[in-house]
């Protein structure tokens, strides 16, 4: 498995899955997107958006954050024992230092001999919250936050927000409940740097292949709008 080290502050590193488009030649560059994860770790799921997002032309990088509990966390929402643990993990996250694991990829990214400079972030659940407060607390080119859980209690950052965002909102989301819902819209709709789109009768994770609530239509459509921000952004196309 291509495997990216991310060196930290403190001096030490952990590890991100890294998949580059297979026609990008020896020399040749191409933007870069930090797939942000959510409360699983860096599994198959995420594995496969990344090697998703390498197939439409993007190095796709998906960082380890739960190495703040160990490294190597994989879990399965289909088994009862992994989810739990998936959601004690969520409550003892620290965000602070999930946003300096993401500002160090990208700085690692940008770096890249292979990367044209340009790194945007693609982030699902707990991954679309950080997604978000990359926006507000960075210089990422561009972020998109698939049904982020927790955004309207820090919608008072918004207004540090310096580039283009895009969230996906799903209109029955059982963890961002329809006031939490009129909270960001009525916060964000009228910021010039933020697009926001709502996708009526789907749930939480409805972008998630093999999940219980994914919708195919609704994920198709969030994933085209994606590729086109990302394109735009990124690539000056």
């Amino acid at each position: 498995m291509p495997n990216l080290t991310i060196p930290t502050k403190d001096g030490k590193s952990f590890n991100s899955y890294i998949s580059f488009p297979k026609n990008l030649g020896e020399g040749e560059a191409a933007p870069c997107v930090i797939m942000i994860q959510e409360i699983f770790g860096v599994n198959k799921v995420m594995r496969d958006k990344c090697d998703w997002l390498a197939d439409h032309g993007f190095i796709a990088c998906a960082p380890d954050l739960f190495h703040q509990f160990e490294a190597g966390i994989e879990l399965n929402d289909q088994i009862p024992d992994e989810l739990q643990r998936a959601f004690d993990y969520f409550g003892k996250f620290d965000i602070d230092q999930g946003i300096e694991d993401i500002k160090a990829t990208k700085h690692v990214l940008r770096g890249h001999a292979q990367s044209n400079g340009k790194v945007g972030a693609v982030g699902y659940c707990l991954g679309g919250k950080l997604a978000y407060l990359t926006s507000c607390h960075s210089d990422i080119d561009c972020s998109i936050g698939y049904y982020g859980v927790g955004i309207e209690g820090i919608l008072a950052k918004a207004n540090t927000i310096s580039s283009s965002l895009m969230l996906h909102i799903a209109q029955k989301d059982g963890f961002v409940p329809p006031e939490a819902q009129i909270q960001i819209h009525d916060s964000l709709q009228d910021n010039p740097n933020t697009t926001l789109h709502s996708y009526a009768d789907v749930d939480h994770a409805f972008a998630r292949e093999g999940g219980d609530h994914y919708d195919e239509k609704a994920s198709d459509l969030a994933n085209e709008r994606t590729l086109s921000f990302l394109t735009q952004h990124l690539k000056g196309c």
